[in-house]
């Protein structure tokens, strides 16, 4: 009866060690006919017990005080102590092999234990749910620090990240507009304005009106200028603008998170008149919730600054256990260009969705000939 149910539960389906994984089936299955039932059971067969040997010891040495010391002893060591010590240790493998017993007994006891049992339910409940709050999950894998098999720091930063992305609005993590690099459609792409994009760092830039700068028209991807001639000197217009959603600032991590696996975008514009023009407050991307459920920055080649809010330097430090297996290889260019090598052919890239509503999130779209060479 002590055996927490959970516990079972976990065993019964993930336990390495098979002799454990049937015994907790078998007792899983037993406490499925009723704890109140099994425990009224058990109660009435100790109190049997209890009250069956005075009686007996007096018609075997007469009764008196012997007869009391003797019983109270056996009873306090062979029915409490040494069952108790014992099933604190082995109380799974014991419940096991006594199963079959105590459902014996409970057919045999059910007339008067079964209505108990019953009477037991309907005063304190039937079925416990025995489960953890994600309060008290984040506060259990703390303790799988130690043990047999203990959690390292990351595992443990990375399930907490994931407990809490449901509470965790996007606004608290977004990217203010102050800190957005943003582009005009008139913006003429010539050789400067490509470098500075390309050195920026950034995959994509949201594209708003040039008549309205709070009026977002489109996504620019930044991989469409790869094959682009800046000396053509054409606007930001000329190119076919990706979709840019836009959500409430209320909406939680999880529901951009499930948006982004979506695969229509990785950008989402924080508005708080999402699909109208003068709302928008900031941007969040695929990264930003990565971040948030490995509870840390990620500084990849480009990047100057881990945050683009507080503005702290890039730190790229290694450690040994880091770089365990990895290798880090420097060729010079004309030996690699000398090789031959595998290259992956560019995919062409299917034309963006038409605007849309889905679930709070609206997507806008600007579709325009794209350049010929371009």
């Amino acid at each position: 009866m002590g055996l927490d149910e959970l516990h079972l539960r976990v065993l019964s389906t993930s336990s390495e060690d098979l002799t454990e994984k049937a015994n907790a089936k078998k007792v899983l299955k037993l406490l499925q006919r009723g704890r109140h039932w099994i425990l009224v059971v058990l109660l009435l067969c100790n109190v049997v017990i209890n009250e069956s040997l005075p009686i007996f010891l007096d018609s075997a040495i007469g009764g008196g005080i012997a007869a009391v010391v003797i019983s109270t002893t056996a009873i306090g060591i062979f029915s409490e102590i040494i069952p108790q010590a014992v099933c604190v240790r082995y109380g799974l493998a014991i419940g096991a092999k006594c199963a079959p017993l105590v459902l014996g007994l409970m057919w045999i006891l059910a007339p008067i234990a079964w209505p108990i049992a019953k009477l037991l339910d309907f005063a304190l409940g039937g079925k416990e749910h025995n489960t953890y709050k994600k309060a008290e999950l984040r506060s259990f894998l703390q303790f799988h620090r130690t043990g047999e098999e203990p959690l390292r720091d990351d595992e443990i930063a990375i399930l907490n990240g994931v407990l809490e992305l449901n509470t965790k609005n996007v606004e608290s993590i977004m990217t203010p507009m102050k800190d957005t690099v943003t582009l005009s459609a008139d913006c003429i792409l010539d050789h400067s304005r490509v470098d500075s994009i390309i050195l920026s760092g950034y995959s994509r830039f949201p594209v708003h009106d040039p008549r309205d700068p709070t009026a977002f028209i489109g996504l620019l991807l930044v991989k469409k200028l790869l094959t682009y001639d800046p000396s053509k000197a054409l606007p930001v217009s000329s190119f076919t603008l990706s979709i840019l959603p836009e959500a409430h600032p209320s909406i939680n991590c999880f529901q951009a998170l499930d948006y982004f696996q979506t695969g229509r975008a990785h950008l989402l514009l924080i508005s708080n008149t999402p699909g109208r023009a003068g709302g928008a407050i900031g941007v969040i991307t695929l990264e930003d919730i990565i971040e948030e459920i490995i509870s840390e920055e990620i500084v990849d080649e480009t990047d100057r600054y881990e945050d683009n809010q507080s503005k702290r330097r890039a730190k790229r430090m290694t450690t040994s256990a880091i770089m365990r297996g990895i290798v880090e290889r420097e060729r010079r260019m004309d030996s690699a260009l000398s090789q031959h090598s595998e290259r992956t052919p560019l995919l062409a890239l299917s034309p963006s969705v038409s605007t849309g509503e889905i679930n709070g999130f609206y997507g806008t779209t600007s579709i325009s000939e794209s350049p010929r060479n371009g």
